[in-house]
């Protein structure tokens, strides 16, 4: 069950609009199909769109050598498509969105998700939003880096022209997200309609000496920003609260006016949106995690992580889609199915806890010398585990005791 599911079966008009080509793909679980309508804006990152031989991927308005591309897909496409900036691909999708607004403000509901893929790498914006950040001229630049260490990989040039990159793509979006935010608010759309923006990782861009997401997932890769504007409620109050991903379904469900499936993990934010301070949350500490890897708990003042037991136990998917990353199937026993478990060795499934108070950088692992919040936050991890139903094998695979256990 989906958001565009129950505003369909609700008889209400949806609409999604992406450049994220991945939604499309064989993996994707056809996640567009409940939406009244979908259109893919074309040609981000690895999307085999344009095949034109004549394409000159050393052309000086891309400015990128041919030797400097590790993602030829992106650039072939993009030196077909541009002539000018509402070609980059974020002013596509917003551009889209606007339109589509201005054609469907008479229906009396509607829900129009927009999945713009930027500002991810290739990181290629107008040179006028690289120069807002670092003009130094003769620098190499890598609009698509190789994630991992920054050592060996970029000089102190090369690291402050990449960040001026990344610092000019978000720029860039910015610049079309405020042009379609223009257009709701001229249409007096913002009297009435819910906005949100938020993201779904960050990046590592120097933090930690590395560069990219697949790494421990520290607070610059899973602290996403999350921003609502409500007609009415919580202008300008920044919320304590702690939420996350999964809220986002129920919040909508009861913006929408439908009813919420049972079984959710998320809460609603509306409570929080009409008075932040006498709303009671039930949430507090944030507990998310990467599949084969760690399992993390996190709240202002620690972090958390859960790794993996050192002999690996055995690993299952519940659902039909494989995961990514998971290499071959096991057998299928009509619920579950066995899936490749080995972590690969990375740090990122060995266990860690920081004190945000005093190290805000999460870099010194108390693990080994704080062990009475290490119990703590294992038995808040187990507790956590019991009341969402997680399948037994996950306590085991993370070496903690489940409740039922724990009372017998």
């Amino acid at each position: 069950m989906t958001i565009a599911g129950l505003v369909r079966d609700a008889g209400k008009t949806s609409r999604f609009i992406t450049d994220v080509y991945h939604h499309w793909g064989k993996d994707a679980g056809n996640f567009w199909t409940p939406f009244g309508g979908f259109e893919l804006v074309r040609g981000q990152e690895r999307d085999n769109f344009i095949t034109d031989a004549d394409v000159d991927l050393d052309h000086p308005t891309l400015g990128f050598p041919r030797h400097n591309i590790p993602e030829h897909s992106h650039f072939r496409n993009a030196q077909f498509l541009r002539r000018g900036e509402e070609d980059w691909f974020a002013a596509q999708v917003f551009r889209r969105a606007a339109r589509w607004v201005q054609h469907n403000a008479s229906h009396r509901d509607f829900f129009l998700m927009i999945d713009a893929f930027d500002p991810h790498e290739p990181w290629d914006p107008r040179r006028h939003y690289v120069d807002l950040y670092d003009d130094a001229p003769g620098v190499r630049e890598i609009p698509f880096p190789i994630g991992g260490p920054v050592e060996g990989q970029f000089t102190p040039e090369k690291l402050r022209r990449t960040q001026a990159l990344y610092a000019a793509e978000v720029s860039l979006v910015d610049r079309w997200f405020g042009y379609f935010i223009e257009q709701v608010e001229l249409m007096g759309l913002l009297e009435n309609t819910l906005v949100i923006l938020t993201s779904d990782h960050g990046t590592h861009n120097g933090d930690h000496g590395r560069i990219g997401k697949n790494y421990i997932l520290y607070d610059e890769i899973a602290h996403i920003p999350l921003i609502i504007r409500h007609p009415r409620f919580g202008h300008g109050a920044r919320a304590r609260q702690i939420v996350q991903a999964v809220d986002y379904f129920p919040t909508l469900a009861e913006v929408i006016g439908v009813e919420s499936p049972a079984g959710l993990h998320g809460h609603s934010l509306m409570p929080v949106l009409q008075d932040p301070a006498a709303a009671p949350w039930p949430r507090e500490i944030a507990f998310y995690g990467e599949f084969r890897q760690a399992l993390y708990l996190a709240n202002p003042d620690w972090t958390y992580v859960q790794g993996v037991s050192p002999d690996n136990p055995p690993l299952y998917s519940y659902t039909h889609i494989m995961p990514k990353g998971s290499s071959g199937w096991g057998a299928f026993d009509g619920v579950r199915r066995r899936v490749n478990a080995n972590t690969g060795g990375h740090e990122r499934a060995a266990s860690r806890l920081y004190d945000k108070r005093e190290d805000p950088g999460e870099t010194v692992n108390l693990f080994r010398e704080r062990l009475e919040k290490v119990r703590e936050f294992q038995e808040a991890l187990s507790g956590i585990l019991s009341r969402i139903g997680a399948p037994g094998e996950l306590f085991d695979r993370f070496g903690l005791v489940s409740r039922a256990r724990m009372s017998e």
